[in-house]
């Protein structure tokens, strides 16, 4: 008996796509094999008639079709009162299913109700009570056992039905079921195991308890399956997945599959409640898991799943943050990234990996600690290769970079920015160089919104970070100074751009006052500043800031940016009056100012 044979379950989907049982067959499939069979049954008789070298042809048919029909005689799937499976092609999952199919035509305005429910866990308790006796009976025995194990597994997989009627969940916590699911992702055979944790995760789908119609839970429904997962968590589920995950091969079909799904519960749980994400992080040694497994060489389903978990479980909590920053997570993602350092990921999914790793990165970056292991695992360093390049990761670079040298402390990392010729990479993108061509192979990836807001936002982090004893401060003043100030016609270009954009949403709000009721004016107008931050207002800020902060370090820059602004009609007061809509930018400002005149100042981040 092959047990790997029983227990198989299809391979990983690709891009986590559920998996879909086969088409249930239609009326058109059952009469096609109907009438093979009723065909077969007429030709059969008519053989009497037939010459004696034809009858010799049929009778050598009819041998096959004995042999055919002794080797299934034991098999009932192809036998029943209609004849429909004889003879008609069908292999024994397929019969199966068909079978199945009429079970459910009969029983299909059978509506799960509790005692139904308590019927189908009574038969599952009986297959785990009656399975365990066996192997404690037979332990050296395993064909003796290995019936019983059978017919677990297929009342676990019967218990797949409670999909159906999410709501019924508080009863499974009541009859007491849930310590037994718990006990089976112990059991001594991964298969057992590994059906259970399908079970679990297939139970708290996000799909569970949505209709095409209706995409979103009702309250009771999301309150049941809180409660079925909160039953499962105070029976250690998290720690018995992770246990699962290290007794897991992976280099199996089945094990990984497990371990797919081992990361779809984390996501389910997550998805149900984020404040899960502490307990999944802190309370288990899934990070660990997770950083060995993005270290292994090679893409796969499994490698992609456990960068996004990873990335999920960053977004929000401090102490995530530094308990991967200990674990020596910012090095390790530097790594994984470098391979993707000149040339992108060979195809969507791997992509898809790679954004996880540079959110990840952006996440432990919110830390000043991790900023300090980022500097040491020269980290700037590689985010300045990247930006030379016309990939994906010269995106991301940009952001990555944004977030290392902002706030407080950052004159270090800074200095270090300067002196790896950083302001050479930078300059040329604060430009708009290669951007038709990012546009074009990374159409989706690349915004120049977001790369100019990433830019504007590196230039003043280094005018806050740096002093006037610094050379490096020195360095970036006279990048504005060279060429005839042309990047200064660039911060006074990018000001006209992102300012008509946000008068024309002023224009929309002024318009709205004359066409629309009251009622629809204050819904209108309390989204008003988020839409003028959709339309480049924070960018807008800094770059005002920035015409205000360097005409302060350097006359020439004033002067060219006053005749510029002239000769659009506008003067130097159009950029105060941007500046002046915020006190966090006036405080700014005069932060900027006071480091422009020499002045000592306790910088601050205020992006």
């Amino acid at each position: 008996m092959n047990i790997d044979e029983i227990f198989k379950i299809p391979a990983i989907p690709a891009g986590r796509n559920k998996r879909k049982m086969p088409a249930t067959p239609d009326m058109d499939f059952f009469d096609k094999y109907k009438a093979s069979a009723e065909e077969a049954e007429g030709s059969k008789s008519n053989t009497e008639n037939e010459p004696s070298y034809k009858k010799q042809h049929i009778e050598d048919e009819e041998e096959d079709l004995t042999y055919a029909t002794e080797k299934y005689q034991d098999d009932a799937a192809f036998e029943d009162e209609e004849g429909r499976f004889f003879g008609g092609g069908l292999t024994e999952e397929q019969s199966n299913i068909l079978n199945l199919v009429d079970e459910y035509d009969i029983e299909e305005t059978e509506v799960l109700s509790a005692n139904n429910i308590k019927k189908m866990i009574l038969k599952f308790e009986k297959a785990i009570n009656k399975n365990q006796e066996m192997r404690v009976l037979y332990a050296d025995q395993p064909e003796k056992f290995m019936e019983s194990e059978a017919d677990l597994d297929e009342e676990i997989k019967n218990l797949l039905t409670l999909t159906e009627a999410p709501q019924m969940y508080p009863e499974l916590v009541k009859l007491g079921t849930v310590v037994s699911l718990m006990s089976l992702l112990s059991h001594e055979n991964t298969d057992i195991a590994i059906d259970t944790i399908d079970l679990i995760n297939e139970l708290i789908d996000e799909d569970v308890g949505t209709t095409e119609e209706d995409l979103k839970r009702t309250d009771k429904v999301q309150e049941s399956i809180k409660v079925f997962v909160d039953a499962m968590l105070e029976n250690e589920l998290l720690q018995l997945l992770v246990q699962n995950l290290g007794r897991m091969n992976e280099e199996e079909d089945t094990d990984r599959q497990g371990v797919f799904k081992i990361l779809s519960i984390f996501e389910n749980i997550i998805s149900l409640e984020p404040k899960y994400a502490e307990d999944i992080a802190l309370k288990t040694d899934i990070l660990p898991w997770l950083l060995k497994r993005l270290q292994v060489k090679g893409f796969d389903a499994n490698i992609e799943y456990a960068s996004e978990i990873l990335s999920i479980l960053l977004q929000d909590n401090r102490d995530i943050r530094l308990k991967v920053g200990e674990l020596d997570g910012v090095d390790i993602l530097l790594r994984s990234l470098s391979a993707y350092r000149r040339k992108d990921a060979s195809s969507e999914d791997e992509s898809e990996m790679v954004e996880n790793f540079f959110n990840a990165l952006c996440s432990l970056l919110n830390e000043v600690e991790n900023k300090n292991r980022f500097l040491d695992s020269e980290g700037i360093e590689l985010m300045i290769i990247m930006m030379k390049e016309r990939t994906l990761a010269r995106i991301r670079a940009v952001k990555v970079l944004n977030y290392a040298l902002n706030g407080e402390d950052s004159r270090e990392r800074c200095v270090r920015f300067v002196d790896a010729s950083g302001l050479k990479v930078l300059f040329p993108l604060f430009m708009g160089k290669g951007n038709k061509k990012l546009k074009k192979s990374h159409n989706s990836a690349f915004s120049e919104s977001e790369d100019e807001e990433h830019i504007s936002c590196i230039i003043l982090s280094l005018l806050r970070n740096l002093t006037q004893n610094d050379v490096q401060r020195m360095r970036v003043i006279l990048k504005f100074t060279e060429d005839d100030f042309e990047k200064v016609d660039r911060l006074v270009e990018m000001k006209d751009q992102y300012e008509q954009r946000d008068e024309a949403v002023k224009q929309e709000l002024e318009e709205a006052k004359t066409s629309m009721d009251e009622e629809d004016y204050e819904d209108f107008e309390v989204d008003f500043y988020v839409r003028r931050l959709d339309a480049g207002l924070f960018t807008l800020q800094r770059i005002c800031l920035l015409i205000a902060a360097l005409s302060e370090e350097n006359k020439g820059i004033r002067d060219k940016a006053v005749m510029l602004l002239k000769r659009n009609g506008k003067d130097m007061r159009s950029v105060f009056k941007i500046i002046e809509e915020e006190t966090a930018l006036v405080a700014d400002f005069v932060s900027l100012r006071r480091l422009a005149k020499g002045e000592s100042n306790n910088t601050s981040d205020k992006n």
